[in-house]
């Protein structure tokens, strides 16, 4: 089995969060695996396609942002094999240069097998939340996966009932197309532990922690809100925002930027690597992630892995992920999120207990875990 997996918008964009995270703890798994892998790179100046060296993915991992590839080696996809051949896509791959709707069917004819991982619906079922371009480009990568993927995987029943529900809806021709959920990890590859002393100041205080993109969906402005409150009686209190800008944020930035809390008590942190998100996450006094849809909401995994108290909305999948052992919103209002909050702030003996519960009880996905199901699975197909 020869295994090809695309990161052209990974090695473009350089983000290392969401998507991004799961491509990298794979990829570092399935190169040390000693699997036979062809991972590429489309090159849009020679139009085509470039092998990179594994030992140069493997550096790149550890310095996505600044990291600069120098072997590159062109590779025709389209010659016969006689080993099994999977294209498996991780990445964020509707934005490519190259569409899925013209490269799946070249690939079938050169017995490739097509294995997507669907994340989630986003760009269809809630369109507002979307960039422009992903709204132009998801639906066409979605057809070509109903016409012609041979196995998808999910990070969540959610997200695959959602997949099953638009094929329905959407394809005049339904065709059968074996899935298998498989949760994410929650365990980071950290290097080493260290404290960043530009920050080493903040993570000694009581603060409520937000972890994920500035964009609507997210709904940064619903913990804001809420935080104005509690902060009147707990004036001790901080607010931090971890997250890269996203898109659709100028009402929020504006919001932000005059509030009169900013920098003091309010905090929006964007250059923070694995090392020191660990290091947020294992201080926080609690942590929120209030997100309107989720195909998997991976920050509820990582905060619960870390002991937290983690209040998140009960929509989409976040009750797969963080069970009974999360706090939700039911209808994701200011005051259901100043109740809670103000529970664990008032009372520190039901806050010990529920902490208590968290540590002892919950047992945290592995990426160990995913990649292991993950490769049995596509040995299978």
């Amino acid at each position: 089995m020869i295994i090809y997996i695309d990161i052209t918008e990974f090695v473009i964009s350089r983000i290392n969060t969401g998507i991004q995270r799961v491509l990298k703890e794979f990829l570092q798994r399935v190169i040390l695996d000693k699997h036979e892998i062809n991972i590429i790179y489309f090159d849009e100046h020679t139009d085509n396609y470039q092998l990179l060296d594994n030992t140069e993915v493997k550096a790149f991992l550890q310095e996505v942002k600044t990291y600069d590839f120098t072997i590159f080696k062109s590779i025709d996809l389209y010659t016969h094999s006689e080993k099994d051949k999977i294209f498996l896509e991780l990445d964020s791959v509707w934005n490519c240069f190259v569409k899925r709707i013209d490269l799946y069917p070249k690939l079938k004819q050169y017995n490739f097998k097509i294995v997507n991982l669907i994340y989630d619906l986003t760009p269809i079922l809630f369109k507002k939340y979307a960039k422009e371009n992903t709204k132009i480009n998801f639906p066409l990568f979605l057809n070509a996966v109903y016409k012609y993927s041979d196995f998808v995987f999910f990070d969540s029943l959610s997200a695959e009932q959602d997949f099953n529900k638009l094929q329905i809806k959407t394809q005049s021709k339904i065709k059968a197309i074996p899935t298998k959920v498989i949760y994410l990890g929650s365990d980071f590859s950290s290097t080493h532990s260290r404290t960043n002393t530009k920050y080493e100041h903040l993570i000694s205080k009581k603060y409520i922690l937000f972890v994920g993109t500035i964009e609507p969906r997210k709904n940064q402005l619903l913990a804001l809100k809420a935080f104005e409150e509690v902060y009147k009686k707990h004036t001790d209190l901080h607010l931090v925002f971890i997250g890269k800008m996203g898109w659709k944020t100028q009402s929020f930035n504006e919001y932000l930027d005059a509030h009169p809390l900013k920098d003091t008590n309010v905090h929006h942190l964007r250059d923070i690597d694995d090392d020191l998100l660990s290091l947020f996450y294992k201080s926080a006094f609690l942590v929120t992630y209030l997100s309107k849809y989720e195909g998997y909401g991976l920050p509820i995994a990582e905060s619960l892995q870390y002991g937290n108290i983690t209040i998140t909305s009960k929509n989409s999948s976040m009750y797969e992920v963080g069970k009974g052992f999360a706090d939700y919103l039911l209808k994701n209002e200011k005051n259901e999120l100043i109740h809670i909050l103000s529970l664990y702030l008032d009372n520190q003996n039901i806050y010990d207990k529920k902490k208590k519960f968290i540590k002892e009880k919950y047992i945290p996905p592995s990426w160990d875990k995913f990649y292991i199901s993950f490769i049995k699975e596509l040995s299978l197909i």
